[in-house]
């Protein structure tokens, strides 16, 4: 059957199905309004996984494009409408836009390293790649062959992502000794004899907080801040990188793709509508593409409310202590301390951060604002769970 030629406009009922997993099409779709779901099967758990579509973004690309069967099934929740491009159209829509170019390659060269990940999973050399150990295997590496520069550099870097690793304390020691121009080590020891293994009886914890709780401001009857604080899945859907670095590229007006035009019309979203779509990733546990949405709401141009901005906090520090990212969580919860004391979102920051501290082993802490949250009006289901938590503490 011929493809219809032009850009055709589709509205699906609630849980209507787009295609399934396993069909042969060469459409391609752009998420107008509503909501699209992705499911697929990952190939070395068979793990069921689940991935929501972003207004504005393209999906169906890759199997469109390699004229191969669909690699995931497309539902739909609630009332959408797509967007639905036939090859020539997409041709001439990337044609003109060569933006879109630049990020279809840059979400293909991420997918590229996924899928060879998988693949050494599959194989069982997935405890040789953990990127971590990589990176800090760079960095011992030049250590070790002299050149201090490049081990210095790798180092550095591996303390910006990973300073919560186990190899995190013999990084910046190798830090200080490039720093203060110490000798190298011996050259007859290579890389390779490295022991990566750590003394369990030396292992420092996780993260560890001042005994004297200064890195949280205190909390008053009312739970008015009276000081300030001292700190600051695999797999994502098919285009989930798609719009990263300009978010509101393909999300204003997209009744109006214009072909005789340079780049399509397009308009900004709300911060309502950002956050709404920033709680919809974080209930369904896409914690990436939540706090990239939340963190870009308060770096937006120009002002936003108390009230968003302190959710888009929110927001952020839930997700990255899902994440197990628990001090930069704790730079977000301490900031609806110090400049949101009024939020509705307060209760649920003095939880997290006993939850926090529980995580700390800081089980002293943790009660303590876990009473602060019990002693809160009005009661609710975090004034139950927060007594639960004061129980199950003190029984241990």
């Amino acid at each position: 059957m011929a493809m219809q030629s032009g850009i055709m406009t589709r509205v699906y009922k609630p849980g209507s199905i787009i295609y399934f997993e396993n069909d042969k099409s060469e459409y391609i779709y752009i998420l107008k309004s509503g909501r699209v779901l992705l499911t697929y099967t990952k190939i070395d758990t068979g793990e069921e996984v689940k991935e929501e579509v972003r207004q504005g973004e393209f999906f169906g690309v890759k199997s469109a494009l390699g004229k191969y069967p669909r690699e995931e099934t497309a539902q739909t929740i609630g009332e959408t409408t797509v967007l639905v491009l036939g090859m020539a159209d997409f041709e001439s829509l990337i044609l003109r836009n060569v933006n879109i170019v630049r990020k279809m390659l840059r979400v293909f060269s991420n997918q590229l390293r996924r899928i060879g990940r998988t693949v050494r999973t599959v194989l069982g050399e997935s405890d040789n790649v953990n990127p971590d150990l990589e990176l800090f295997r760079i960095g011992e590496h030049y250590y070790k062959a002299g050149d201090f520069a490049k081990s210095s550099y790798a180092f550095k870097k591996y303390m910006e992502y990973y300073p919560d690793t186990d190899n995190a304390k013999i990084a910046m020691e190798r830090i200080r000794t490039v720093g203060a121009g110490g000798p190298a080590p011996s050259k007859n020891q290579s890389s390779d004899e490295f022991d990566f293994s750590m003394d369990s009886g030396n292992e420092e914890p996780l993260f560890e907080f001042s005994d004297d709780d200064s890195v949280l401001p205190e909390l008053n009857g009312n739970g008015s801040s009276g000081g300030s604080p001292s700190m600051s899945s695999e797999f994502s859907s098919e285009m989930d990188d798609f719009l990263a670095d300009d978010l509101d590229d393909f999300s204003g007006d997209i009744d109006d793709f214009s072909f005789g035009d340079d780049s399509p019309k397009t308009s900004v979203k709300t911060p309502e509508e950002e956050l709404s779509a920033a709680d919809r990733s974080l209930d369904s546990g896409n914690y990436d593409t939540a706090l990239e949405i939340y963190t870009g709401i308060n770096d937006r141009p120009g002002s936003v409310s108390d009230a968003i901005a302190a959710r888009a906090e929110y927001g952020a520090g839930v997700c990255l202590f899902e994440m197990r990212k628990y001090k930069d969580a704790m730079g977000h919860f301490s900031k609806i301390m110090k400049d949101f004391q009024k939020s509705d979102k307060m209760k649920g920051t003095l939880y997290h951060i006993g939850m926090i501290f529980e995580a700390a082993g800081q089980k002293d802490k943790a009660i303590a604002y876990y009473n602060k949250v019990l002693n809160m009006t009005p009661k609710d289901g975090i004034n139950s769970k927060a007594l639960d938590k004061i129980k199950s503490l003190q029984r241990g």
